[in-house]
């Protein structure tokens, strides 16, 4: 996620939780925590209008509310000058005075220049062109996508055919080495241009094919072995002969990690 938008919602965070807090410290709640320790255990007493009275064990709770309220007394100072340090910067920090040096140069120059900071839509041009040699191990499908490519099955054409749609960034079968001896052809590959965060995409299509299941798992176990998880870097979908995939669900997987 952008900086910017992380501390965005940062701030909001803190904002409702210093509402909920001073909230909190407006009921009333008399007394003032004291303690002392005797033969290694914690004494608990409420000192209200310079009286000292003990807290019982049963009362406990009556301790835990007067702590609690005193450790949020505290906090909510803290909390205050956060936000106040977020609001100052979420209103100043312009990561695009950078990508702009590059973005609003001519052409001619920007064909001459490795920029360091570019924006969003360079960024997803640049990564999408580049180039991957295709999978070998197999000849290529049969079906084709509107980008024109050669896809394995009718369900991949259509995840292709909703990322094309969507404007996501994607590669087909992108090699991924796993060691010397071994090397893997996710079904796609896709960028969030947002977050620019990359997700490997594995479509599953004969779910109810036990020996396919079962090396699935295998798949997936030496994805964790890369530090590739489902739901972090790695999207799944499913389907069986009864149960084909859903175009409606493809479109709710590309919102939630794509968009």
């Amino acid at each position: 996620m952008e900086l910017l938008q992380l501390a965005q919602n940062q701030l909001i965070l803190l904002k409702n939780l210093k509402e909920k807090l001073l909230k909190e410290q407006a009921t009333p709640l008399e007394g003032i925590l004291r303690l002392s320790k005797s033969n290694g255990t914690f004494q608990y007493y409420v000192e209200y209008e310079n009286k000292r009275t003990y807290i019982k064990k049963k009362n406990l709770q009556l301790a835990k509310k007067l702590a609690q309220r005193e450790y949020q007394a505290k906090l909510i100072p803290q909390i205050s000058k956060n936000i106040e340090t977020l609001e100052n910067f979420t209103s100043t920090y312009s990561p695009s005075n950078c990508e702009n040096c590059y973005s609003k140069l001519p052409l001619a120059r920007r064909l001459l220049i490795s920029p360091i900071f570019m924006d969003n839509t360079t960024y997803a041009k640049q990564w999408q062109a580049q180039k991957f040699e295709p999978n070998k191990d197999f000849p290529q499908g049969n079906f084709f996508t509107t980008r024109d490519e050669h896809v394995r099955s009718k369900s991949e054409v259509i995840i292709a055919n909703e990322l094309n749609t969507k404007g996501i960034p994607y590669h087909y079968e992108v090699p991924l080495k796993i060691n010397s001896n071994l090397t893997f052809h996710p079904d796609f590959l896709c960028l969030n241009k947002r977050t620019r965060q990359e997700f490997y995409w594995e479509h599953c299509g004969m779910m109810d094919d036990f020996v396919y299941s079962g090396n699935l798992v295998k798949r997936l176990a030496i994805y964790a072995q890369k530090n590739i998880i489902p739901g972090k870097n790695l999207i799944i979908t499913m389907e069986t002969r009864e149960q084909p995939l859903n175009t409606k669900n493809v479109e709710r997987v590309i919102k939630a990690f794509l968009e």
